[in-house]
């Protein structure tokens, strides 16, 4: 689907948002920056929240905006979209059953979900005779995005949808929220603050900074750029392509290939189609200038350092493998006494990596 977001909106003498978006989005873009650099004003922008910003807004070929105000606006019952954000904006006087309900009858076009599935996969059944005030913040938050799956959609627009919510319900919606993405064709552009959670569903990454919504990457280069605000978050790491070499039966080890070289990843990924995505968290990744043989770590990677950067105590290291690159996590004084600079031939330790091959990071030891 082509998105398309241009122009200026201004919100009094204090607020200005410069979107320039005309990208293709295929799958869950997340939409990331620090807080007021307009990452929810944009959602409000597509929704059709601000129907006078001097902003286009083109969704799939069709026009609902214009910057020069020609014609009307679409109005925002009218768009195919649905959003979810951040306070859950429930009808206080409907139970959930009714609130999921009234999204299920509008007649705009797109896809619009099952009923039952949805329940069943938010575990909303035991909620459906209680009204919001009834309800913790968690469990409005999931009723609310069960109401925007129910409602028919050609994008999903998500704010921080589970900002509320418990680890374990993250953990078990996520991969949903992206296989519905994937099976359904329908993209979703993805607010959050969490770095694991944008590692772990998005296909590509927009960066909101200083009132203008411009940089668009992929997730690879994301995860290794030095300057994201979300940089300095402890789940930091690089997300690298690797391709599927050989299963180890006896040890339980598939190996793949990264910048050839050897990765043991525990589990059989023989039918893993395409790239495999792994994360590798920048602190489980330990730097020599030296080779080393006699040691348990299995995952050893030949690169090239070619950025560092201060992070308090410690220090980011970027290192280039070939095409793509890792980050190591090394304390000041490491980087000192081994004299790493830009173009020091180093040898990366890999204690640990992760498997993303659907919208979940399962750790692997």
């Amino acid at each position: 689907m082509r998105l398309k977001a241009q122009g200026e909106l201004t919100r009094g003498p204090d607020f200005r948002l410069l979107a320039d978006l005309d990208v293709d989005v295929d799958g869950v873009a997340a939409l990331v920056g620090a807080s007021g650099a307009g990452k929810s004003s944009l959602l409000r922008l597509i929704s059709g929240f601000e129907p006078h910003a001097t902003v286009t807004v083109e969704v799939d070929g069709e026009r609902w905006q214009a910057a020069d105000r020609t014609g009307s606006a679409v109005p925002a019952h009218r768009r195919a979209v649905g959003t979810v954000f951040q306070e859950s904006r429930l009808f206080p006087h409907c139970t959930a059953r009714g609130n999921l309900e009234f999204a299920g009858r509008s007649r705009r076009p797109g896809v619009k979900l099952a009923f039952d599935e949805v329940v069943h996969v938010l575990d909303l059944e035991p909620l459906l005779g209680q009204y919001p005030h009834e309800l913790s913040g968690g469990q409005r938050q999931r009723v609310a995005l069960g109401r925007t799956l129910l409602a028919p959609a050609k994008l999903w627009l998500f704010d921080e949808p589970m900002s509320a919510l418990d680890p374990a319900s993250r953990r078990e919606i996520a991969p949903y929220l992206y296989d519905l993405c994937r099976r359904h064709a329908v993209p979703i552009v993805y607010v959050s603050h969490s770095l694991p959670e944008v590692l772990a569903i998005a296909d590509q990454v927009w960066i909101a900074s200083a009132g203008s919504v411009t940089a668009v990457d992929s997730l690879p280069a994301f995860s290794t750029a030095l300057d994201h605000p979300l940089m300095s978050d402890d789940q930091a790491g690089a997300v690298i392509a690797c391709r599927f070499k050989s299963f180890d039966a006896r040890y339980g080890l598939s190996e793949l290939v990264f910048a050839d070289a050897p990765l043991f990843v525990p589990g059989d990924l023989s039918a893993v189609g395409g790239p495999i995505l792994l994360h590798i968290p920048a602190r489980d990744v330990s730097l020599s200038t030296t080779a080393i043989d006699q040691v348990s770590i299995l995952n050893r990677v030949a690169g090239t350092v070619d950025a560092i950067v201060q992070d308090g105590e410690a220090a980011l290291v970027r290192v280039g493998c070939g095409e793509q690159s890792l980050l190591a996590r090394v304390t000041r004084r490491s980087v000192d006494e081994l004299r790493l600079e830009p173009g020091t031939r180093v040898l990366a330790l890999i204690k640990s990596v992760a498997v993303r091959t659907t919208a979940e990071l399962g750790p692997q030891p």
